[in-house]
């Protein structure tokens, strides 16, 4: 809590809460949640005051229910509890765990505690507390039945209990098609009563000789909750004063009596700073200070009218920012905000919200139904905006700092935007070299006497562009220092066209052109050739190349130039790789194309085998090229009379833009374009794309990603031809394989045992060393595992059998690193689920692309691969059979996958180290999830090799045979969100290399195919963040995350959800936990004498 009560001022609240429900009777039932420190003082407290006997006690506790927390069952401080026993003198009642069966805790753990309590403490009631997600059915309440799996997990621990309790919440089922509100919180509980009787029912089928009283362990109704979204938009005092009076008054009269034996108010106190959600801090019967509630005592979630969409599709947005704005200064979070990268802006929080929790649209995002895009520009309507450029919220919050809107190139000026002046520096200048690679092997190309040659560059440039000549004469200059002494440049300045040029030929009719010509667009530009119009500029820019191609062949016919336009900058390596790049250039070529502004092909290029590919139809761009003299003689040729004509074949006036006018004409199959990149654009604001200043649209420029990338993977050639067949290094290198192989009775396990046996045959050609964990449910079975003795494979000398007992859940990584320091040994370490298909595996292939990037860019700590099923798009098989992207042999990441990884040996020794000594291992042990190393890992690899990207894909389909060898229920989710907000607390660097990946962007499914590739963000740059366009190609949603329960992956990696919760009932009889709950997880109802009491519950 932001303003903590003290033990004894919370405790002094309790008659406050009878006062408040109108109850005729005094609170003489108190429960805690769990035996924190903090909560044992409580206890001792409420158990001095139950033993005054001279009147002064604030109030006199009957019944106590001592919680004790799912991760403390394995350390129960039984010595404390038959303390309390011996000192209270009223009936104590000990809560085994709260809702285990949803927390991965073993039945047998239960079991063990409540007969230990029965030895030490036999006069204490011992119940245990489950979710109303138990329940199969509810409705109609005859044929309700509990699920299968709870009856098998906890059949054994029933019939020791001294009650059954139950947490219900009639609040989810608010907005329920059939369930009236007079039903929910009316004084006779007929929603209530029906959710007890069909449990009755049964409990008493399942289990008819037990018979057990019920008990409800937590229900209430919380205050505050989100503008329009069901059921938290009936989250109001009003109806959380008439539930929490009605219900209390029913739990007291005899119209409980047979039904419940007791009944617990959840909670007595808000939590203001728990989690992010009102509903999730507005449970408390009182305010956090103890006051009683009114209208005021929660944030507003008023939406604004004008952001029709926002109300829509993002209901918690607002009153997510409220609180977060609001807590900002408070000194219990300040560490946590700042290691999000919260800066207190609205932009910080909204981003955050749209990474962590989907609750807001992204700074970046652009809204609106249609998003059109052109090369590498993607245009918006100014008219739909974000939440945190509101001026309304700007308003609301200007008295608390600093508000600052997106840093996005089309809202800030260059000069404003902390890139001006180094565009042509940092970004993209000749002058920046890329970081050292410790891994790139040094070039000992013997030097050869080269010929003198004259390479004739003309570019283009509108007389009123100056900054644009400064730039390039500035270019050229420094170029020609760095060039090489046989090298002769004669650099030429060609005046571009104007549009007054082309409007002058059009009216003499010296030019036509099969399109209508307009100034600029009305609405966004590639819409305009759909209609059959083409830009003055446009044609303008067709009309400069063709001057300076006439140009060339005017000045001595040369043999070949270099033709460039005047917002590309030329790298020192082209001089001096120029005559083996015209050696390795294709037979017959008619124009090389040196640069594109399309990130599809620009990832396509990267990943080429060979120094030149094929011009594709989506390589666009004509900011460089060279061009043969039977090019430039069949371009004059072809257009003297200067006629432009459509190809017939395209709809629209869109072939007749400068890319289909030159290398459109261009005999088929001699355009081809360079795989390495000895151009890079300098980020100038378009000339050619007009917009018309009534224009609804505005453009969003994606090249400060390009200029990035382009400046980390500058040309390079490739040193010798790619192997056909697996690089013999790779067949020489040692592997250490590990899995893991739960031991059980089905048919999953045949499976895996299978898989596994395998791969260990299909990679006996390479040097392998097999490390597989067998994870037994019991210490009796420990070393024998029924069926494996079948395999000989297992029994090889390369390979290690490990034995481990684990009743429940587990991760892997705990076993993993039992011995960190083992890896080094190896060249890699490969850790792969035991159902994936290694054996079908093409390693061959895999192999030679792993190789072809290393001989370009040095060698990645951590690569990965794709498979048939995955939460994020990018690692499914399919995403890299669409949309241009089948010929992408690998792409730098951000996220690799665990259920296979091939990790450097001596950086998995470096990095699993680290990752011990944070305490996340213990972490990942207590609460049986492996999620967050693959979060992490690629941060971590960018750090050790002193490189930007530290990991590599390589997109071939790894068969996934999807066995589901663990239960991954809504309880594991949970477990593995607050493991996330543990790596995030300790490792926070490395998380933040992966977050757009955790966030929604690669979940969403309205992610779409644009033609400029702007959906390809695999690798983005944290200072590129704030600057480069990420949006999905549609309608922005906040469904975007999938449903994490239908996922199968084993390996649980380390993705956000929506926070919404399976239900297991009838749609119509919701009463699971409230939502997000589990931000807390092991602290459902936190009480410290730093932040108090919110784990008081008023008991009646």
């Amino acid at each position: 809590m932001k303003n903590p009560l003290p033990v004894k001022q919370a405790i002094a609240a309790i008659p406050r809460i009878q006062e408040y429900l109108g109850l005729s009777r005094p609170i003489e039932r108190v429960k805690t949640y769990d035996l924190a420190p903090s909560n044992r003082e409580i206890v001792e407290e409420l158990v001095r005051q139950s033993s005054k006997t001279d009147g002064t006690s604030i109030v006199q506790i009957k019944e106590m229910v001592i919680g004790i927390g799912n991760k403390e069952l394995p350390f129960v401080d039984m010595e404390w509890l038959r303390s309390i026993a011996d000192d209270f003198k009223g009936s104590l009642h000990i809560a085994v765990g709260n809702e285990p069966d949803r927390s991965g805790v073993h039945s047998d753990r239960v079991i063990e505690v409540i007969k230990a309590i029965r030895a030490e403490i036999p006069e204490a009631h011992v119940t245990v507390p489950f979710a109303y997600s138990i329940m199969h059915r509810s409705h109609p309440v005859k044929k309700s039945k509990l699920e299968a799996e709870f009856i098998e997990k906890y059949k054994d621990v029933l019939p020791i209990l001294d009650y059954f309790t139950i947490n219900i919440y009639p609040f989810l089922s608010c907005g329920v098609r059939g369930v009236a509100m007079e039903n929910l919180t009316g004084p006779d509980m007929n929603f209530l009563n029906d959710q007890i009787s069909a449990l009755r029912i049964a409990l008493d089928r399942d289990f008819p000789h037990n018979k057990l009283p019920l008990a409800i362990g937590e229900t209430g109704w919380p205050t505050c909750g989100a503008a329009r979204a069901f059921p938290y938009s009936f989250a109001t005092l009003d109806y959380a004063n008439r539930f929490l009076k009605n219900v209390a008054r029913w739990m007291e009269s005899s119209l409980s009596d047979g039904r419940i034996i007791s009944g617990q108010l959840f909670t007595a106190f808000d939590e203001e700073t728990k989690g992010t959600r009102p509903s999730e801090r507005y449970y408390g019967i009182l305010t956090s200070k103890g006051e009683v509630k009114t209208d005021f005592s929660c944030s507003s979630n008023a939406t604004e009218p004008s952001q029709a969409w926002l109300e829509e599709l993002y209901p918690d947005c607002e009153s997510d920012l409220d609180w977060m704005v609001k807590n900002f200064d408070n000194p219990y979070l300040q560490e946590k905000f700042a290691n999000r990268d919260m800066d207190g802006s609205l932009c910080s929080f909204q981003q955050y919200l749209y990474d962590r929790w989907a609750t807001c649209p992204p700074v970046a995002r652009i809204p609106g139904d249609f998003v059109p895009v052109e090369s590498h520009v993607v245009y918006g309507k100014k008219g739909a905006q974000t939440k945190c450029w509101s001026q309304r919220l700007a308003d609301k919050y200007s008295d608390r700092g600093a508000v600052s809107k997106p840093n996005v190139s089309h809202l800030i000026p260059d000069q404003a935007s902390g890139r001006g002046g180094s565009k042509k520096g940092k970004a993209s200048s000749s002058e920046a070299m890329p970081l050292p690679d410790r891994f790139a092997a040094k070039d000992q190309t013997p030097v050869v006497h080269k010929e003198p040659r004259t390479l004739q560059i003309y570019w283009i440039n509108l007389d009123s562009s100056q900054d644009r000549r400064a730039a390039m004469e500035k270019m050229f200059a420094k170029l020609g220092e760095t060039k090489p002494a046989t090298l002769s440049l004669q650099v030429v300045r060609v005046p571009a066209v104007t549009t007054q040029d082309v409007k002058a030929m059009q009216s003499n009719s010296t030019m036509a052109v099969e399109a209508t010509l307009i100034d600029a667009c009305s609405e966004a530009c590639p819409e305009h050739h759909a209609r059959g119009e083409l830009l003055y500029t446009e044609l303008a820019c067709s009309l400069s190349h063709l001057r300076a191609i006439e140009l060339a062949l005017s000045q001595g016919n040369p043999s070949l130039a270099l033709i460039m336009e005047d917002d590309v900058e030329i790298y020192p390596e082209f001089g001096r790789d120029l005559d083996k790049l015209l050696e390795q250039a294709p037979a017959g070529w008619s124009a090389l194309q040196m640069s594109t502004v399309n990130t599809k092909a620009i990832l396509q290029l990267a990943s080429a085998g060979t120094a030149f590919q094929p011009r594709e139809p989506h390589f666009y761009g004509t900011g460089s090229y060279m061009i043969s003299q039977s090019g430039m003689a069949q371009l004059r040729d072809r257009y003297a009379t200067r006629h432009f004509q459509r190809k017939p074949w395209l709809p629209g006036a869109g072939s007749l833009q400068a890319e289909g006018v030159l290398f459109g004409a261009l005999d088929a199959g001699t355009v081809y374009t360079s795989a390495h990149f000895y151009f890079n654009l300098m980020e100038f604001p378009t000339t050619v794309h007009v917009m018309s200043s009534s224009s609804d649209w505005y453009a969003v420029s994606s090249v400060a990603w390009q200029t990035n990338f382009m400046q980390r993977h500058r040309g390079r050639l490739l040193p010798t031809a790619p192997a056909f067949e697996t690089p013999e290094r790779l067949l020489k290198s040692s592997f250490l394989a590990m899995t893991t192989l739960v031991c059980r009775n089905n048919t999953g396990f045949d499976g895996e045992s299978r898989s596994i046996a395998a791969s260990i045959r299909a990679m006996a050609p390479y040097n392998f060393t097999w490390a597989v964990y067998v994870i037994i449910a019991h210490a009796s079975e420990d070393g024998n595992c029924p069926g494996l003795e079948s395999f000989m494979e297992l029994r090889q000398p390369n390979v290690r059998m490990f034995y481990r007992v684990s009743p429940g859940r587990f991760s892997k990584w705990v076993y993993y690193t039992e011995d960190v320091e083992q890896f080094a040994n190896y060249d890699y370490l490969m850790v792969f689920d035991a159902d994936m298909g290694l054996s079908t595996f093409p390693w061959a292939d895999y192999f030679r692309r792993y190789e072809n990037y290393a001989s370009k860019w040095g060698f990645a700590p951590v690569t990965g691969t794709v498979r048939n099923r995955s939460p994020f798009y990018p690692l499914k098989a399919d995403w890299w059979t669409r949309c241009n992207r089948s010929r992408i042999r690998f792409v730098e990441t951000d996220l690799v996958e665990q259920w296979f990884a091939m990790l450097s040996g001596n950086f998995a020794t470096w990095y699993l180290r680290r990752v011990v000594q944070s305490g996340i291992i213990m972490e990942q042990r207590t609460l049986g999830v492996d999620w967050g190393v693959d979060s992490t890992w690629c941060g971590a690899a960018a750090e050790w090799a002193n490189r930007e990207a530290g990991c590599l894909l390589i997109p071939i389909d790894m068969y996934h045979g999807d066995t589901r060898s663990l239960h991954q229920d809504v309880v594991f989710h949970q477990n593995g969100e607050h493991l996330t907000n543990l790596w995030w607390e300790r490792l926070p660097a490395w998380m933040r290399v992966s977050q757009v990946w955790l966030g929604s962007f690669f979940q969403d499914h309205m992610l779409g195919c644009s033609p400029c590739g702007l959906e390809e963000r695999y690798h983005m740059p944290i200072d590129l963040r704030s600057v480069v366009p990420v949006v999905p190609m549609k309608l922005p949603d906040n469904t975007s995350h999938h449903n994490v329960q239908a996922l199968d992956s084993a390996s649980g990696s380390a993705y956000a959800t929506n926070g919404s919760k399976t239900n297991s009932s009838n749609a119509s009889t919701t009463t699971e936990e409230a939502e997000d709950r589990s931000l807390s997880p092991v602290m459902q109802l936190t009480s410290t004498v730093a932040a108090m009491i919110a784990l008081l519950q008023a008991l009646l």
